[in-house]
């Protein structure tokens, strides 16, 4: 034989109690009560379910820790427990240790109680009580009303006021020193740590030439006459050399073969050409006067006439300049080249101080020409290696803040929203890779707004003479804009804490 378990809830009522109990299998059940509720705090319930319980010749006990059920059903003779654990435990002592003339005499005093308590509330109240009753209720409900109004008037209504600070600009520029020897900031330097990137470029390029060279075209032309000096006959073969005696001498050859007669002072013509093309062989008379080879011992030679036809054409040629640009454009081109894969290989928080860019080492430089020589194109090819500094942009924006922070006047502050900053120019770069650049920080400063202690102020003040208000108590640039909702009365809540502020910079 056990004990039977119940575990009620909120909706449980004597009704459903008494109705369980109808269909129990053991002789003793145990009601657990829930711990919210009032659930068998009447003592009328209590008294009803004894009654059923004695009826149905069931032994029945509660767990709960209400005192309020405790206190009564003990009084009535229902066990109550703490926990379902003490019920189990004690089911010998206090569930077997009831006599039988406990439960009649129990069973008398339920009945007599019941009794009074049916006639108590079957007995008429009387007409004062009625009205007075009702009275009550209507004063009770107008107070309530008139509570609740007066709680939504200061309650209900809430305000936000937008200022908008007074505000200034700042602007500070701070030469930056960039070490790539460092490891850490050095404040007191204003030198941040750097990265040398180094990049070996090859390019090659092609340009026309510029100079102009003039170029041998068309031989001279003209006549000599062979002079006898003996008085024998000679013969002069074609291809007979013959010269001017200047400084810078001009050969001609005869074109034909000729005879000049045996008499002293005998002559004879023939046509000659110059061996080299160009205008140099156009020799004035007279000039030409001298015979190569031995028969220079038998006769003379003279032009009597100037030789012409000689002529040069202009060609196209290197010059010096042509050097200097082309190379000017494969560096330039290299550079490009370099600034493109070391921005690519820096960090999220670094950035390329380009005019720290140079050029450390020529490893091959080739001129496909030199000035001078005859050609319309110019290449030139170049394996040079670059190198550059890199920065990490956040230490050096880290200084520049701190000088901001510092030219900010009392009693305002930064805008953070309004802070930016940037590179400027690159001041000077050693050989070591350390670049000296100015970094610029721009932005605003905003008038601090102590408005808490004013809002106790201006608490039920209309909307206009609050905003006056706090104007002129406040450094604004402009009249506050007041929001209330719901606007009853056209004035601010009463309440302090029911008015909220925000502050706009205008980022």
């Amino acid at each position: 034989m056990g004990i039977q378990v119940f575990y009620l809830d909120e909706d449980d009522d004597i009704v459903s109690i008494r109705d369980r109990l109808d269909w129990v299998q053991e002789s003793q059940v145990l009601f657990v009560l829930p711990e919210n509720g009032d659930l068998l705090t009447e003592y009328l319930d209590l008294a009803l379910l004894r009654r059923h319980v004695d009826s149905l010749r069931l032994e029945v006990g509660l767990v709960s820790t209400d005192h309020r059920v405790t206190s009564q059903a003990k009084a009535l003779g229902l066990p109550v427990f703490s926990t379902v654990r003490s019920a189990n435990k004690s089911r010998r002592g206090w569930w077997r240790g009831r006599r039988r003339r406990e439960l009649i005499g129990h069973q008398k005093r339920l009945d007599e109680m019941d009794r009074k308590e049916v006639e108590k509330r079957r007995r008429p109240q009387p007409t004062w009580r009625k009205w007075l009753i009702r009275y009550l209720a209507v004063i009770l409900y107008i107070v309530t009303l008139a509570i609740l109004f007066i709680t939504a008037v200061y309650a209900i209504p809430g305000a936000t006021i937008t200022l908008e600070p007074e505000i200034r600009p700042v602007e500070v520029r701070q030469q930056i020193v960039v070490d790539p020897q460092l490891e850490s900031i050095d404040p007191s330097g204003a030198s941040v740590p750097g990265r040398i990137l180094k990049s070996i470029q090859e390019w090659q390029a092609e340009v026309e030439t510029t100079g102009a060279i003039e170029v041998p075209d068309s031989p001279a032309r003209g006549s000599v006459v062979f002079v006898n000096k003996l008085e024998e006959p000679v013969t002069v073969p074609a291809g007979t050399r013959v010269r001017t005696s200047q400084s810078e001498r001009v050969v001609f050859q005869t074109t034909s073969g000729v005879d000049v007669p045996d008499t002293v002072g005998g002559t004879a013509e023939v046509e000659i050409v110059a061996v080299e093309p160009g205008p140099k062989g156009n020799v004035n008379a007279g000039l030409i006067n001298r015979l190569e080879g031995s028969l220079a011992t038998q006769l003379e030679v003279r032009n009597l006439e100037e030789t012409s036809g000689g002529s040069a054409r202009l060609e196209s040629s290197v010059t010096e300049a042509d050097h200097q640009r082309l190379r000017s454009q494969v560096l330039q081109q290299l550079q490009v080249r370099a600034l493109a894969e070391m921005e690519g290989s820096l960090s999220d928080n670094e950035f390329l101080a380009k005019d720290s860019l140079r050029l450390v080492r020529m490893i091959q430089e080739t001129y496909s020409h030199f000035p001078g020589e005859q050609v319309e194109n110019l290449t030139l090819e170049i394996r040079a290696e670059l190198q550059a500094t890199a920065v990490d942009e956040t230490l050096a924006i880290g200084l520049v803040y701190e000088e901001m922070s510092d030219a900010v006047e009392p009693g305002y502050e930064l805008v953070p929203e309004s802070l930016a900053f940037g590179s400027g120019e690159v001041l000077g770069v050693d050989g070591e890779g350390r670049v000296s650049f100015e970094m610029i920080g721009e932005g605003l400063m905003a008038a601090r707004l102590a408005s808490e202690g004013l809002l106790s102020s201006i608490a039920g003040q209309e909307i206009g003479v609050a905003a006056s208000y706090l104007y002129e108590h406040l450094p604004l640039r402009d009249y506050p804009s007041v929001h209330v909702w719901p606007d009853w009365f056209g004035r601010l809540p009463y309440m302090p804490v029911r008015i909220s502020t925000q502050v706009e910079t205008g980022w």
